[in-house]
């Protein structure tokens, strides 16, 4: 919800009526601080560094906490990074790790915690992912690796659910 897609979303799932939780990796930044100026109560804007469990946990008990039995309509998983566009022999090990911790894992943690709240109202899940995860373009190797787990993701499913 700092920028881009998922503070667009937010700002326009909020105008449609949602109560909408928009996990921000800097919840003192300008994209949260003007999600909340703009907002609707409706809107509460989540410390959530997708790489940091103890915030994951965090963001959830707060979710819980404020839909009580009703569960969640939708997770969306949009937090990503494309890394550095350079040849991938030339990329370090720690720029790999730190795109597949938030390209991929980050995206399994939160959908891990996430899922029984989804569960309970048959909601949704949905991984937005990038071009990068199915073409191949010069100079993005890092991107392309990390994007392209994100599809594994669509393997986990909301057991119990029937349409």
């Amino acid at each position: 919800g700092d920028s881009g897609i998922g503070h667009a979303l937010s700002k326009y799932l909020d105008e449609l009526g949602f109560t909408v939780f928009a996990g921000v990796l800097d919840e003192k930044g300008s994209g949260a601080e003007e999600l909340r100026r703009t907002c609707s109560k409706r809107l509460s804007v989540l410390q959530l560094d997708i790489t940091n469990p103890q915030q994951i946990k965090d963001a959830h008990s707060k979710v819980k906490e404020k839909v009580q039995n009703r569960g969640l309509w939708a997770v969306i998983n949009n937090a990503g990074v494309l890394g550095l566009p350079t040849d991938g022999e030339l990329i370090p090990m720690t720029e790999y790790k730190r795109c597949m911790a938030v390209n991929f894992f980050g995206a399994v943690e939160v959908t891990k915690a996430f899922l029984p709240l989804l569960r309970k109202s048959k909601g949704r899940l949905v991984n937005i992912s990038s071009m990068a995860g199915e073409l191949a373009f010069p100079h993005k190797d890092l991107g392309i690796v990390s994007k392209c787990m994100t599809f594994l993701g669509y393997g986990m499913s909301i057991e119990g659910y029937e349409e």
